[in-house]
C-alpha cells in the first residue's frame, strides 16, 4: 500500500510539473507583395442547389487578408519526447452548399474523422491518401456520416468526382498542438473566404501550453507548400514565431 502511494505521488507530481513548465506559441502566417487574384470556380452541374449556392465562389486555394493574412494555414508544435493522443470525440468534414466544411481539417494521428453532408444533393468523398487508407465513398443522402481513422501523418486531399470544383484537406499531425490560421471568429464559427479576404487579420495563431524547451514550428499551406522554424518554447508565458510567403518551399515532384 505504501508503494502505491508513493508511486501515485510521483505521477501527480509529473503532471504537475509537466503542465507547469509550458508556454505559449504565437506568430503570424504573412504574404509578401501583392497577392494574386483568387480565380472563378467552373461550376459544371445542372443542380440548382449548386448553381445558387456557390454563384460568384472563387478558388479557396490561396486566400489572403486586406491585412496580409493566410487563410487554412496549418501550425503545429513537434518537440523531443512529444506523445500525441487522438481526438475522444469525432471531428467532422461536411459537405455545404456544395464545398469542403472546413475546407482545411487538422487533427492528430490516430483520430476519426466523421464524413458528412448537409446537402440536398449527392456527394462523392473521394480522399487521395498515400501513407493511409483512401477513401472513395458515396454519400447519396444528407445527414449520412462514414468514418475515417487517419493513422499516419500527410495532408489528405479530398475531391468530389460528381462536382470537379470541391476540393478540402485533412491533414494529420504527429502532435496534439496545432492551429489552423483564419479559419473561425471569435463565436467559432468558420470563416467564409471572401469575408476573410476583406478582413484585416494578419494570419495570427496560438499554440497553447506547448511543453518547454527547443521546439520546431511547422507551416505547412496547399498551395505555398511548407516551411518550419525552430524555437525555445519558455517555462511560462509566450515565445513569438513569424512566418512569411517567402519561408514556404513546395515539395519536390515526385
Amino acid at each position: 500500500m505504501k508503494n502505491l502511494k508513493i508511486i501515485f505521488t510521483l505521477l501527480i507530481i509529473g503532471t504537475m510539473t509537466s503542465l507547469a513548465f509550458a508556454g505559449n506559441i504565437t506568430g503570424t502566417v504573412i504574404y509578401e507583395g501583392d497577392a494574386p487574384a483568387r480565380t472563378a470556380l467552373t461550376i459544371n452541374t445542372t443542380e440548382q442547389h449548386c448553381i445558387d449556392s456557390t454563384a460568384g465562389a472563387k478558388s479557396e486555394n490561396l486566400v489572403v487578408s486586406k491585412g496580409k493574412g493566410i487563410q487554412n494555414v496549418v501550425i503545429y508544435a513537434r518537440g523531443r519526447g512529444y506523445t500525441v493522443t487522438p481526438l475522444k470525440e469525432n471531428v467532422v468534414v461536411d459537405q455545404k452548399n456544395c464545398r469542403y466544411l472546413p475546407h482545411v481539417l487538422v487533427v492528430p494521428t490516430g483520430s476519426t474523422v466523421d464524413l458528412t453532408s448537409s446537402d440536398p444533393v449527392a456527394h462523392n468523398v473521394h480522399s487521395h491518401a498515400e501513407k493511409n487508407e483512401g477513401k472513395n465513398i458515396l454519400i447519396a443522402e444528407k445527414g449520412t456520416t462514414y468514418t475515417y481513422t487517419i493513422t499516419k501523418a500527410e495532408a489528405i486531399k479530398l475531391t468530389c468526382d460528381i462536382h470537379a470544383w470541391m476540393s478540402g484537406y485533412i491533414v494529420a499531425v504527429d502532435s496534439n498542438f496545432y492551429a489552423v490560421t483564419g479559419q473561425k471568429d471569435d463565436k467559432d464559427k468558420f470563416i467564409d473566404p471572401d469575408t476573410y479576404e476583406k478582413s484585416t487579420d494578419t494570419g495570427k495563431f496560438t499554440l497553447k501550453d506547448v511543453p518547454a524547451g527547443r521546439t520546431r514550428v511547422i507551416a505547412w499551406h496547399e498551395d505555398l507548400g511548407s516551411a518550419n522554424k525552430t524555437v525555445e518554447v519558455p517555462e511560462e508565458g509566450d515565445v513569438t514565431v513569424e512566418f512569411k510567403s517567402s519561408d514556404f518551399k513546395k515539395p519536390k515532384k515526385k
